[in-house]
């Protein structure tokens, strides 16, 4: 005569979270993992939804480069997207109409009209929350003239202001002026 016993794997087991014990080891609900179910994945149990290639790290989001917000669908580059007006102490008593605008080659980049104050529309900058990096570049004015944007120059958006110095040169002369805009 043979006996065989039966124990209850699950007996001693206890799964957090609504986990149920399968054949001693708990079988967690989506959201929740562990060995007893006790942690708690916050994106999936808070329903965190990411945007533009943005990922979900502890219920929050962690947005890819250009975007920031709560579910990262805001592009950085939106709050500098405006007319603008600058003065400088390279043309004083004078101020200069400016637009920035989406480059559609980037979301990280804008287009910035005017920015030698002699009607160009080339100029680029990159953006990275609220700064701004005018990169050294090529700008090319309304009369075909060539400037030359030197090194790189950075601007932090103060409300709705804020200022930057540009290195200039043409024709082999150049300038150093400090640019400041208003919307």
């Amino acid at each position: 005569m043979t006996f065989t016993s039966c124990t209850d794997e699950c007996k001693d087991v206890v799964c957090e979270n609504g986990g149920i014990c399968e054949d001693g080891n708990c079988d967690c609900p989506n959201g929740f993992s562990g060995v007893s179910c006790e942690v708690e994945d916050l994106c999936v149990t808070q329903n965190v939804t990411c945007l533009n290639d943005g990922v979900c790290v502890d219920g929050e989001c962690s947005c890819d480069d250009g975007y920031e917000g709560n579910a990262c669908g805001t592009e950085e580059r939106e709050k500098f997207i405006a007319d603008w007006t600058y003065t400088t102490g390279c043309a004083p008593g004078s101020s200069f109409p400016s637009s920035i605008t989406s480059a559609a080659d980037n979301v990280v980049r804008v287009t910035l009209s005017n920015l030698t104050g002699y009607n160009d529309n080339s100029a680029y900058a990159v953006v990275d929350g609220t700064t701004f990096t005018v990169p050294s570049q090529s700008v090319v004015d309304e009369d075909g003239d060539t400037w030359t944007v030197e090194g790189a120059s950075t601007a932090t958006l103060a409300g709705d202001a804020f200022s930057i110095t540009i290195n200039y040169a043409i024709g082999g002369s150049s300038s150093t002026c400090a640019l400041s805009y208003t919307k």
